[in-house]
């Protein structure tokens, strides 16, 4: 795609229902499989597209969600490109194929709201859209990642059942398969992820910030047991 393309009424946030996203990717193939899935969601829409963050910020869209690859054709800079979206108020999720926790640590140091691995399906990135638009941080299997494996010595008491919850986000699982193999609700998982965020934040390490995730690297070093229903 070529230059920035109004999906409703033109950028994002004009008329149309749903939460708007924006979207910046030079991947043909997998912008029209994105737009014809989010017509299907009920409430999301394709507000914006452009090929480069260059393009999407001259069409001066209002602040919102977007989506960006982290390695678009051009050649421009991850860190950058995710430092430009945020300095003009947008909240930035990173999609791409590389899952390298030095790329995770500096687009979400950039600002990054949630990098998410296509790995992923698009359920998820629902879900980390939904999330934001709510106000919430979401937890996604990257960071969760980082966080089962920090190894400082400041890091805080983690209970076993967050301790396991944390590893289990980290290599992937989804909320719902998690609670269904404690026996939990879903709702329960995440209000465990808060608690785990609320901890770092009395041992004054706050992780309000998606970029206070790079602070909290190595912290924990959890050991990989199997899930258990018996905390």
């Amino acid at each position: 795609m070529d230059s920035v393309t109004g999906m409703d009424s033109g950028i994002s946030g004009g008329s149309g229902s749903g939460i708007g996203i924006g979207a910046i990717d030079d991947d043909q193939m997998f912008m029209q499989g994105m737009a014809a899935w989010i017509g299907g969601t009920g409430d999301l829409r394709l507000a914006a597209t452009a090929a480069t963050v260059e393009e999407y910020l001259a069409a001066a869209p209002e602040p919102g969600i977007v989506t960006l690859d982290l390695h678009l054709h051009n050649g421009s800079d991850p860190v950058a490109n995710v430092a430009a979206l945020v300095g003009a108020g947008h909240q930035v999720i990173v999609v791409t194929v590389v899952r390298d926790q030095a790329y995770i640590s500096a687009t979400t140091e950039a600002g990054a709201a949630a990098y998410l691995t296509k790995n992923n399906n698009l359920d998820a990135l629902a879900e980390v859209v939904r999330a934001l638009h709510r106000g919430d941080l979401p937890t996604t299997p990257e960071h969760a990642f980082w966080l089962s494996r920090d190894d400082r010595p400041t890091r805080p008491r983690l209970s076993p059942r967050e301790s396991e919850i944390l590893r289990a986000v980290g290599e992937g699982m989804l909320h719902e398969t998690i609670g269904r193999r404690l026996g939990i609700g879903t709702s329960t998982v995440r209000s465990h992820l808060k608690s785990v965020r609320a901890k770092y934040a009395a041992v004054g390490r706050d992780i309000k910030h998606p970029a206070h995730y790079r602070d909290r690297v190595r912290e924990d070093d959890l050991s990989r047991e199997r899930l258990d229903p018996n905390p």
